[in-house]
């Protein structure tokens, strides 16, 4: 073999390479979102609580396609479809508790984005749920585990 011979056939090999680094997206099953998230950021801003609230959270369960979570004031629930195509989730029959809190912009705002989501997708470590152009709606950031509660730190 000569070696412009070799030096094509690297070269070669070194486009396709790229070329299938670009193509490759990460699959996200269904299971991955079955936990509790924080909701950090809506429709591209940090979420920043009100004095004396948390995060607002989301919980999947996807064994039975319900959906919980609290916005801050209220609490949320509803159910999504878990036969949907990979990627794919909407929420639907959303219903929510409607306390008074002082400041319902957070509340309202968080539920009208929850009715734009039809996708999600993973981002690092959180996960993006989308809007039909796969743009991000809302990012969660998994609620890590209570350390400061020792019962979860025993073995049995």
């Amino acid at each position: 073999m000569t070696k412009k011979t070799l030096i094509s056939i690297c070269m070669l090999a070194l486009l396709i390479s790229f070329s299938s680094c670009r193509s490759v997206k990460p699959i996200v099953s269904l299971d991955s979102i079955n936990e509790e998230w924080y909701i950090i950021e809506m429709n591209g801003s940090v979420i920043v609580p009100s004095p004396g609230r948390s995060f607002p959270t989301i919980k999947f369960d996807t064994s039975n396609g319900e959906v919980l979570g609290s916005s801050g004031c209220n609490r949320f629930m509803g159910s999504f479809d878990v036969n949907s195509h990979l990627g794919s989730i909407e929420l639907s029959k959303l219903i929510s508790t409607r306390m008074a809190c002082p400041d319902m912009t957070l509340e309202n705002n968080l539920l009208l984005a929850l009715g734009k989501v039809k996708k999600y997708k993973k981002v690092g470590t959180q996960i993006a749920l989308c809007n039909t152009s796969n743009r991000p709606v809302l990012i969660l950031q998994k609620v890590p585990l209570d350390i400061t509660n020792p019962s979860v730190l025993k073995k049995k």
